[in-house]
């Protein structure tokens, strides 16, 4: 209690931090409150100003007396002179417009922008009536597909005249192009803006039983408006040139894939794989790192390649082994064949066994005669096999006899050029006469139980220079392959001559596929 009466008594002093007046005691000088008199004691009774403004707990009298004399000063001095009050104030805002000026950074200055305006002749109608002056022509073309009709295909290559479908309708000529299930490139078509035709080409197929690679002929269908208004179908017929290509081809994985990446078509590849069919299956046989070359055709057409020709010659390497093939027609044979730069035939003369894969139910040698009991020597192989199974002759030959024998039932004997001889017995029926040429592969009958048989099967026999021959050991004796017909020597190594030099250079070659032409 006495603590607070003291603190009461004491007089309350303020600190200020303004400039005091002169004479006075130095800044920051403690003067009592009570001090002030009249009405500026009351007017600062308070002793109190704002802490936040002034840093201090109050002001005293004096130096509030004093910051209001200097203030009166100043509002004085300004209304004396307004001219000087106006020029510090435009340097001020000068000087704060130079401050925002420096903090604009520079742009750069961009070129003026032209704008350049067309005025375009909106005659919609004249422009509607020139339009319709142009002769325009659509081209379209479309591949035949399975049962396509005539109006189906015109449809799809824009033609809508009635006309023109019926008159196409009853051609021949395309209606053969449809039932061949088109060419070998898509019909091309031109039609005008009503839908007329004004132009048709397409490629016919060859006949049926025409070899392309022995006759290469383009045959083209086309179809044009007459001056009648008719409507003009002609068919021509153009000879192919044959362009020889060279390959070279390294082994990595499937045969057909290294020849397609090799750009060699499929169908020289059917060639060759069927031209080594005899000796090794190139699709199984072969492995990485072995090669192939290649000597075949591109039939062309005005100097463009239009389809694979045939394979010339070949040589495949595999596993240390080299084989060849080039290709030769005999004079009369049109078909050719493949042979051995030597001369020998590649395709086999004689077929291993006239039912390939069936199964031999009694051998060749001495048995148990089912029938009789008794042991009796079997001249022959039993095949099992149903009855109607067809039977072909194992190799080329003359039907020597064809009819009914004790025992044999229904048979049939073929001669065969080097003094070999072919039977086929216990047959249901018989496809060939006594006297008649049969080829190798050549259906002759079919498979049945006449004659001294227990059950369906084939008997088969082979006789060599009037021997029996275990037929099973056939192979032993036949030629391997079909022999240059007589006197056809000198034609084959002239003829082959070319080939077997390009097979060397592609053998020979570091290029993966390269073009030669042959003069």
């Amino acid at each position: 209690m006495a603590k607070a009466l003291r603190a009461q008594e004491r007089p309350q002093t303020c600190r200020v931090r303004v400039r005091p007046p002169e004479g006075d005691e130095a800044r920051g000088s403690k003067l009592p409150c009570g001090s002030l008199d009249g009405a500026e004691s009351e007017r600062l009774a308070s002793c109190e100003v704002d802490k936040k403004t002034w840093g201090g707990p109050a002001f005293s009298h004096e130096a509030a007396l004093w910051v209001s004399q200097r203030s009166a000063e100043v509002v004085q001095a300004l209304r004396a002179h307004p001219r000087r009050l106006a020029a510090s104030v435009g340097g001020a805002l000068l000087l704060s417009s130079a401050g925002a000026y420096a903090l604009v950074e520079a742009q750069p200055q961009l070129p003026p922008r032209a704008t350049l305006a067309t005025v375009l002749d909106n005659d919609v109608q004249g422009q509607t009536e020139a339009l319709a002056a142009v002769d325009l022509r659509y081209a379209s073309s479309t591949s035949v597909r399975h049962r396509d009709t005539v109006q189906q295909l015109l449809k799809r290559l824009g033609v809508t005249d009635p006309a023109a479908i019926a008159q196409l309708g009853k051609n021949a000529s395309f209606r053969a192009l449809l039932a061949a299930g088109g060419g070998p490139e898509p019909v091309r078509a031109q039609v005008n803006a009503q839908g007329e035709l004004l132009q048709l080409a397409a490629v016919l197929p060859m006949p049926a039983g025409t070899d392309p690679l022995a006759a290469p002929v383009w045959r083209e269908l086309t179809v044009q408006p007459g001056a009648d208004g008719t409507l003009q179908v002609s068919t021509t017929e153009r000879k192919l040139e044959p362009r020889t290509r060279l390959a070279n081809i390294s082994v990595r994985g499937a045969l057909t894939t290294a020849l397609s990446q090799s750009g060699v078509p499929s169908p020289v590849g059917a060639q060759l794989v069927k031209a080594f069919a005899p000796q090794i299956d190139l699709r199984r046989s072969l492995r990485k790192g072995d090669q192939v070359a290649l000597v075949y055709e591109m039939q062309t057409l005005d100097g463009r390649e239009l389809r694979p020709g045939r394979l010339l010659a070949a040589e495949v390497r595999s596993r240390g082994v080299v084989r060849q093939a080039v290709w030769f027609a005999a004079h009369g044979d049109a078909a050719g064949g493949y042979y051995t730069p030597a001369g020998q035939g590649l395709e086999k003369a004689w077929a291993a066994t006239p039912l390939p894969g069936a199964k031999v139910t009694s051998p060749f040698g001495l048995r148990m005669h089912p029938v009789s009991g008794r042991r009796e020597m079997h001249e022959g192989v039993d095949f099992a096999a149903r009855i109607g199974t067809p039977v072909p002759s194992v190799a080329e030959g003359r039907v020597k006899f064809a009819g009914v024998q004790s025992g044999y039932g229904n048979v049939i004997k073929i001669a065969h050029p080097g003094g070999f001889e072919t039977v086929y017995a216990h047959l249901s029926s018989i496809a060939v006469k006594p006297g008649q040429t049969v080829s190798e592969g050549q259906n002759i009958g079919k498979t049945g139980n006449t004659g001294t048989s227990t059950g369906p099967h084939l008997h088969f026999e082979f006789h060599a220079a009037g021997r029996l021959i275990d037929p099973l050991r056939m192979a032993s004796y036949v030629p391997q392959g079909k022999p240059l017909p007589p006197g056809e020597k000198a034609s084959f190594f002239a003829a082959t001559a070319v080939m077997r030099t390009q097979l060397a250079l592609a053998a020979g070659s570091d290029d993966a596929v390269r073009l030669a032409r042959v003069d």
